[in-house]
C-alpha cells in the first residue's frame, strides 16, 4: 500500500498519533500534530484505511446521519475489523463531501476501493493483484467536475500510475519495499509540486505484516521527505 497526501500548510503535517480509546479499537493516525481526525490510518485488526478527495454532485440523504469524510474514517478505524465492516458502514452513514476510500485487510490480504459520493458509494474489486486511484470516479464519473488543476490532471496521474505499477508488477512477483513504491510515488508526474497545493507526506505500509514508512518534513514529501520505519506497537 502506498498513498501520497496532497494539500496545503505543509508544516502542520507530518505526525503519527496512537490512539487508544476505551471499548474502541486501538488505532495509529496520520495526520497534524495532536489532531482528532485523520485521512490516513491503521488499527490493531491491521486494517488500513485512507482516502482522497473526490467531488461531489449530490447531497446527504435527509434525516439521515452524515459525517464528514476524516470523521468517518477515523470512526471507521476505531469500529471496523474487516472491510465488510466499513462497507456496513458506508451503507448506514452518509458522508458531507466526496471521497475514494482505500482499504486493506492485513489479516487476510484483501482490499478494495470505494467511490463514494455523499449518499451512494461504489466498490471498485481489483482488476489484477493491485489497484490504483486518484481523484476522480471510475465507476460513476462526471469528468467536468475534478480537482483544482482539472480532470485531466487527475486522470494523467491516473494513467502514469497504472503504467508504473503495471511494469513492477511484471518485472517482480513482490515488490522491494518500500524503495519501489516511494519511486512511483516521487515519480514528477505523480506527486504533486504546486506553488500552494502539494505533496505533504507519504505513506508505504505492508498491513500484513505491520510495517510502516512515513515521511516527516522535507517537501515535497514522497521525493524529499525524512522516511522512517515504524514500529508496530501492538503485539498481535
Amino acid at each position: 500500500m502506498a498513498r501520497n497526501n496532497d494539500t496545503f500548510v505543509p508544516e502542520l503535517w507530518g505526525s503519527a498519533t496512537i490512539r487508544e480509546v476505551e471499548e474502541r479499537i486501538p488505532s495509529i493516525s496520520f495526520s497534524m500534530e495532536g489532531d482528532v481526525f485523520t485521512p490516513t490510518g491503521i488499527n490493531q485488526q491491521k486494517l488500513w484505511l485512507h482516502y482522497n478527495f473526490l467531488p461531489v454532485w449530490d447531497q446527504p440523504a435527509p434525516n439521515k446521519h452524515h459525517l464528514p469524510a476524516y470523521v468517518f474514517l477515523t470512526e471507521a478505524l476505531e469500529r471496523c475489523r474487516t472491510i465488510q465492516d466499513v462497507e456496513a458502514f458506508l451503507n448506514e452513514t452518509d458522508r458531507d463531501s466526496g471521497m475514494l476510500l482505500f482499504a486493506v485487510d492485513g489479516k487476510s490480504n484483501e482490499f478494495a476501493l470505494f467511490d463514494c459520493l455523499c449518499s451512494k458509494h461504489f466498490r471498485r474489486e481489483p482488476p489484477d493483484s493491485w489497484i490504483v486511484g486518484t481523484n476522480h470516479y471510475c465507476t460513476c464519473e462526471d469528468l467536468s467536475l475534478g480537482d483544482d488543476e482539472g480532470s485531466i490532471s487527475t486522470l494523467n496521474r491516473f494513467r502514469r500510475m497504472e503504467h508504473l505499477i503495471q511494469q513492477l508488477s511484471a518485472s517482480l512477483a513482490v515488490p522491494n519495499l518500500p524503495a519501489d513504491l516511494i519511486t512511483i510515488l516521487a515519480d514528477d508526474q505523480i506527486e504533486r509540486r504546486g506553488k500552494e497545493m502539494f505533496t505533504v507526506y507519504a505513506n508505504v505500509a505492508c498491513p500484513s505484516s505491520g510495517e510502516m514508512w512515513y515521511t516527516f518534513g522535507g517537501y515535497p514529501a514522497a521525493s524529499n521527505g525524512n522516511w522512517q520505519k515504524l514500529d508496530w506497537p501492538w503485539k498481535n
